[in-house]
């Protein structure tokens, strides 16, 4: 047995604490609660109140929430399948995407489709998934099919991410590969005539002829 292993409520040990019962107990007039009105009452909370003006965790901008609700969950079973194939819109072992889903069911773009077990398959087939349960994934597997699961990403993201993929293949390709074709490019500029050397070259051409022509002329006695 030991201290902290006694239970006071049966024993009692230390008695309440009487406050507010006079100067004399140490604990009289505010009773421990350092002063009078608002801030002596229970029930109050006025940490951060500025005086009315707009407190500063209200100012500040908020940001790093991502409602769950944006995202439109889509729930399939395999009686999704079983009706697209018999109205012939799927062939036998053919490929599903999640674009091809989004086209089928009309959803929007940030679409979570989860895969289900309803009725048994009638055919084999492969999808793209973001979610299946256990039922699924053996109804698929007996049939011969497959259901891969992927990571779930927005429309918008994969977008972005592929085009920046073509502004980088662009830059790659536009990018000289070896040093010769540099150094033909150079060349080239090199070999190409300046426009004011060719300009200047001309009106000191055309200066001299009218010199000649001044000089050839008689003079008048």
């Amino acid at each position: 047995m030991r201290l902290n292993q006694i239970k006071t409520e049966s024993l009692r040990l230390k008695k309440r604490k009487r406050v507010a019962r006079g100067i004399g107990s140490g604990k009289g007039k505010t009773a421990g609660r350092g002063m009078k009105g608002q801030k002596s009452r229970s029930g109050v909370s006025i940490n951060g109140f500025e005086g009315g003006q707009m407190p500063l965790h209200m100012r500040m901008p908020k940001h790093g929430f991502k409602s769950k609700k944006r995202i439109n969950r889509v729930i399939l079973k395999t009686d999704f399948i079983n009706s697209l194939i018999e109205k012939k819109m799927i062939k036998e072992n053919s490929n599903l995407n999640i674009s091809d889903l989004i086209n089928l069911m009309n959803a929007k773009g940030n679409s979570f489709f989860k895969f289900l077990l309803g009725k048994k398959l009638l055919k084999s087939i492969k999808i793209e998934v973001h979610a299946a349960s256990k039922g699924a994934l053996k109804e698929f597997k007996r049939v011969g099919g497959e259901i891969k699961i992927i990571d779930f990403k927005s429309i918008k993201k994969q977008e972005k991410l592929k085009n920046l993929k073509k502004v980088k293949t662009e830059r790659t390709n536009d990018l000289p590969n070896n040093k010769d074709a540099e150094l033909s490019k150079l060349k080239s500029k090199q070999d190409e005539p300046n426009d004011s050397l060719t300009l200047k070259k001309k009106n000191k051409k055309i200066k001299e002829k009218k010199s000649v022509k001044e000089l050839s002329k008689p003079k008048n006695k």
